[in-house]
């Protein structure tokens, strides 16, 4: 398995931290479930004591800094508090010219104890297995003084327990199995997941959320739909197939995302079906990977239906996915007529 570029701090640890009132001199947030990034980031300013002194002992910035006021924020004394915070969300640190850069990493260096620092990065993605220059050096300072957590997509049991919890307090009910499939639905993003429950309840008034109301108003994500297809593809369930690319077309997605995703969906087959020839797990083989979060919770749902085609069913697909790719990009036909025979020949290839 590959060496992490970073010395991660777990979310567990985290909490476990700020349960018992310890607060390190600063933070760098970031990873694919940008609400726990935000909620911790909220946790971190509040036990600071940055909610307190009128507003003064919190300085929130977005982007790039103004390296003169947080300097000067940084550097003052708390207001009728024991600490102060800054808190910058989606700071780019490749934007900073070399001067901010040098300032940034000398002020966070240097941070007095009264001060407590926190990067949240909830719209800019964090690339942490080949970071540019600039951004390795912020994360690796932040490092020795504090701490890096990468929140993750969580496990779908635990997803589906919030969304259940969650439509309890609204006073909706919500089965397991229904909160399962809303989670499926929104990719495991407690973000869609909240509103989506939020949205639910508020059609539903009260009483059973069921199967139906979900289907009818939460949106498919790309990732769950194209994996759904895939596997009714892989069972040879051509109208089914057949079904659920009529409801991607109907929510206007592009057939070029459309064709992308599954295509992406069989090399996760493919991987698969090699792991189950080396004997690999699948948590083993989305690590060996590289897969994380969401993407590597619908990695390791490939795994069973990779099991029941061989491998060469599975080249066949790909086969018929790459020329669908050259035809979408050179052919004057209908997107959607291509995509449906690239369906249909899937469906309808021998098994080896």
């Amino acid at each position: 398995m590959a060496k992490e570029t970073f010395n991660l701090t777990p979310e567990t640890r985290l909490s476990a931290e700020l349960k018992a009132g310890k607060l390190r001199r600063a933070y760098f947030l970031y990873g694919e479930e940008v609400f726990l990034t935000g909620v911790y980031a909220e946790k971190i300013a509040k036990l600071a004591g940055a909610e307190t002194g009128d507003g003064l002992n919190l300085l929130k910035m977005r982007g790039a800094p103004d390296m003169d006021v947080l300097s000067d924020f940084a550097e003052s004394m708390p207001f009728f508090a024991e600490c102060k915070c800054v808190r910058i969300t989606d700071i780019d640190a490749e934007a900073l010219d070399n001067d901010q850069s040098k300032r940034l990493i000398s002020l966070i260096e240097q941070l007095p104890d009264t001060t407590v620092l926190v990067i949240a990065m909830t719209g800019v993605e964090v690339d942490d297995k080949k970071p540019k220059a600039k951004t390795k050096k912020l994360i690796q300072t932040i490092e020795k003084c504090g701490a890096v957590c990468r929140f993750s997509f969580l496990p779908v049991e635990k997803t589906s327990a919030m969304a259940v919890k969650k439509a309890a307090k609204s006073g909706c009910t919500l089965s397991p199995e229904n909160a399962r499939h809303l989670s499926e639905l929104c990719g495991q993003s407690l973000t869609l997941i909240q509103n989506e429950v939020e949205k639910l309840c508020s059609f539903q008034q009260s009483g059973e959320i069921t199967r139906e109301a979900i289907d009818r108003l939460t949106p498919r994500m790309i990732d769950a739909s194209t994996f759904a297809l895939a596997d009714l593809i892989l069972a040879r369930k051509t109208a089914g197939a057949l079904r659920l690319m009529d409801d991607l077309f109907t929510q206007q997605t592009d057939p070029v995302i459309i064709l992308s995703s599954l295509s992406g969906a069989f090399v996760d087959y493919y991987r698969a079906k090699l792991a189950i020839k080396a004997g690999k797990p699948p948590r083993t083989a989305s690590k060996d990977f590289q897969y994380f979060g969401g993407r590597a919770y619908y990695f390791e749902q490939t795994f069973t239906p990779a099991r029941r085609v061989s491998e060469d069913y599975i080249k066949t697909c790909l086969e018929v996915l790459f020329r669908t790719n050259l035809l979408l990009n050179s052919s004057k036909a209908d997107r959607q007529t291509l995509l449906e025979r690239a369906v249909i020949e899937m469906t309808s290839a021998r098994q080896v």
